[in-house]
């Protein structure tokens, strides 16, 4: 078993007592954050979207901040500003919630575009520009966004080139009736996830220390010629499928890669197969793809677009 397999199961283990029902979502957050990329999250309003961040800042012993987008939010309010000290008779910067390990930039749809670019730098450089000067935000900076698919008035679409800056787009369903029954139980009997420190207790399972051996253990993995033709293959069809305007751009080749790896030592293994490549493309291409109106017309979905997509391209032996 690999490190990265032993903290994955020890990280569950110990989120399964602050959250209920299924863990692939979690797990994905874990190890999209270990390969240095970004979360969306889209599910209903009551999913636990903000509990899961908090979870997953406080097992991984990271520092969390939180900004609640709305539309009269300022990209200051999120990346500080520069003040004049008296005293010191200097400009000095003070920095916002951005400086942090794992921002929750919650309902980032309710904030105009200008707001929302904001984290364009951020996201992509993990550095922010401020008085012209860069100001770095550190190697573990990850952004989880959250937004509401069903309540889009009021609301800002994100540009693509915002949307393209996530690694991977997570749906999160409601929970299935016996976790739902779970939850009723759980708080029948004292259960509530505003005590997190409690419910959670104890070390984080995984420290900063682990966190960094965990990254090169992910990135130790190997992706052979064959799983790396497949995958491009994979990106290549969708830029050529009917159903899409546009196909995935090559964030997508980079995510699929790294993701693949992390995916693959979680799995006990130090080689990517093909089925760690399938098993990320729903997550990693979703929100890079456009459909045309006619495919949106016959109720045909993002996902049943790459599914297509994975049928067209032969899988290697």
């Amino acid at each position: 078993m690999t490190r990265l397999a032993a903290a994955s199961e020890h990280f569950l283990d110990s989120a399964a007592r602050a959250m209920v029902g299924p863990t692939e979502n979690l797990e994905l957050c874990l190890l999209t954050m270990v390969v240095g990329g970004h979360v969306l999250l889209e599910g209903l309003p009551g999913t636990a979207k903000t509990l899961m961040a908090r979870v997953l800042a406080r097992l991984t012993e990271s520092r969390f901040g939180r900004v609640q987008f709305t539309p009269d939010l300022l990209p200051a309010d999120i990346l500080g500003t520069v003040v004049f000290n008296q005293a010191s008779t200097r400009f000095e910067v003070r920095p916002g919630p951005i400086f942090t390990d794992l921002l929750l930039a919650d309902e980032i749809n309710r904030s105009p575009a200008k707001t929302q670019a904001a984290l364009l730098e951020a996201m992509e450089e993990r550095q922010v520009t401020l008085d012209g000067r860069g100001h770095q935000l550190g190697e573990r900076f990850t952004v989880l966004a959250t937004q509401n698919p069903i309540e889009l008035e009021g609301t800002f679409p994100l540009p693509e080139a915002e949307l393209d800056r996530f690694m991977v787009k997570v749906e999160i369903l409601p929970l299935p009736p016996e976790g739902e029954r779970e939850l009723a139980r759980r708080v029948d009997q004292g259960f509530d996830a505003n005590r997190l420190e409690e419910l959670l207790g104890g070390p984080p399972p995984i420290t900063r220390e682990l966190f960094a051996e965990l990254r090169a253990e992910a990135a130790a993995v190997t992706c052979s010629e064959e799983v790396r033709n497949y995958l491009t293959g994979i990106v290549q069809a969708t830029r050529e499928a009917p159903e899409l305007t546009f196909g995935a751009s090559s964030r997508a080749t980079v995510a699929l890669v790294r993701l693949g790896k992390a995916l693959a030592a979680a799995r006990g293994r130090d080689f990517v197969t093909p089925e760690e490549v399938k098993d990320l493309c729903v997550p990693v291409l979703r929100h890079r793809v456009q459909r045309r109106p006619e495919a949106e017309m016959q109720g045909v979905g993002e996902r049943d677009v790459i599914e297509r997509v994975l049928a067209r391209v032969p899988v290697p032996r």
